[in-house]
């Protein structure tokens, strides 16, 4: 019995890939209609259709719940102390930078390209501090523009990994314990009840520029989300905590909370039937969930290029702009898939060899059985 629930623990979810596969994939076709390059087509196609592209950005939504809920299970057996949180950082820094700051040469370059090739289109600058500002994940608070509009994401990310393994260290975090100790159940308790003030609406903007706070709930949620699976005596509270959120973003028509609040639901379905083991797991949709972070971040100028560069070959009509708009997506898949291959794989490779913690034998009761942890 013990061995098959390890087996089980070692399993991938497939469901959360899944996820993340559709939320990167909406993000594409939002911006291939944020960016006006299927005007004509949006003209006849039937209004439901225009209003789900217009709101397929909301993907980023579904991608933080998800980080919640990955992260949380990531650590949720590691004592986490300060010098966990160095090497957590560091590991999670090997596996996102190197495909981040490609994302980033990316778009200078076509940036650059598209300055040549357009006519009237004025030559870009950027500088020496935006593009380390970028690098160090820092764009937002130092007030610099994007490179790229989807960068954004990614400072809110960071702060969102750093805050919360920072906060396990210092309740001093037992895993032994429910929750990981009255401690840490406490602190988090807190730090959901100042995440509702965002999205009820007590404040409207973050302590300083670019601050994760106003959108700390949607990590929280899938944290939550995780944590009642594993200890479903706290479902009262998370069902507070949801109900609450759901309430705020009906009622204030903040779609990116509401969007939050069911993915976390769903991910708990999941979790709890055992769903999220198998649940989306036809190979086609596990691909797009693999690549679904380079296809995130270079999405946005290949997008672009494979239109301009439709439309100055065949010109521009109602048919073409769906000609155009398939094969644009296309070319992003093939790309990210090219990234992943040849960066994202290595990189995981490479932050996987960056232990968290020791290997040893730990008896964890809560979830009553013995594992090897590395």
């Amino acid at each position: 019995m013990a061995g098959a629930e390890a087996h089980i623990s070692t399993q991938r979810f497939a469901f959360v890939d899944a996820l993340r596969g559709f939320a990167a994939l909406s993000v594409v076709l939002y911006h291939a209609y944020e960016g006006g390059h299927i005007t004509g087509l949006l003209a006849h196609l039937p209004a439901w259709v225009t209003h789900l592209l217009r709101q397929s950005g909301i993907g980023v939504a579904v991608f933080f719940v998800l980080s919640g809920f990955v992260i949380s299970h990531s650590v949720a057996r590691s004592r986490v102390t300060l010098p966990f949180v160095g090497r957590f950082m560091l590991r999670r820094s090997l596996r996102l930078e190197p495909p981040y700051w490609l994302a980033i040469a990316l778009a200078i370059c076509f940036a650059q390209l598209s300055a040549r090739v357009l006519p009237g289109k004025e030559l870009p600058s950027f500088s020496a501090g935006q593009i380390a500002a970028h690098i160090f994940y820092l764009q937002e608070m130092l007030g610099y523009p994007e490179i790229n509009v989807v960068f954004w994401t990614l400072c809110q990310e960071v702060q969102f990994y750093l805050v919360y393994v920072l906060l396990l260290a210092l309740s001093r975090n037992d895993p032994a314990q429910p929750m990981q100790g009255r401690a840490t159940a406490l602190t988090f308790a807190v730090a959901a009840l100042i995440s509702l003030l965002w999205p009820i609406g007590i404040f409207t903007e973050g302590p300083w520029r670019g601050s994760f706070l106003p959108l700390w709930h949607g990590f929280l949620l899938g944290s939550g989300a995780y944590w009642v699976w594993r200890h479903p005596a706290i479902a009262p509270y998370y069902l507070m905590f949801g109900a609450i959120l759901l309430v705020a973003g009906v009622s204030h028509s903040d779609n990116f909370t509401t969007v939050c609040v069911l993915t976390s639901l769903v991910l708990w379905a999941a979790a709890i039937s055992g769903r999220i083991y198998s649940a989306c797991s036809w190979r086609w949709i596990q691909m797009l969930g693999a690549i679904s972070y380079s296809l995130y971040l270079t999405h946005n100028p290949i997008t672009g290029a494979a239109f301009r560069v439709g439309y100055m070959v065949t010109g521009r009509s109602l048919i073409l702009e769906a000609v155009w708009w398939s094969l644009a997506t296309c070319a992003c898949l093939v790309f990210a898939w090219c990234v992943w291959w040849l960066v994202e794989r290595p990189s995981v490779r490479l932050a996987r060899r960056v232990r968290l913690a020791p290997a040893r034998r730990e008896t964890f009761p809560a979830w009553g059985r013995v594992r090897e942890r590395r």
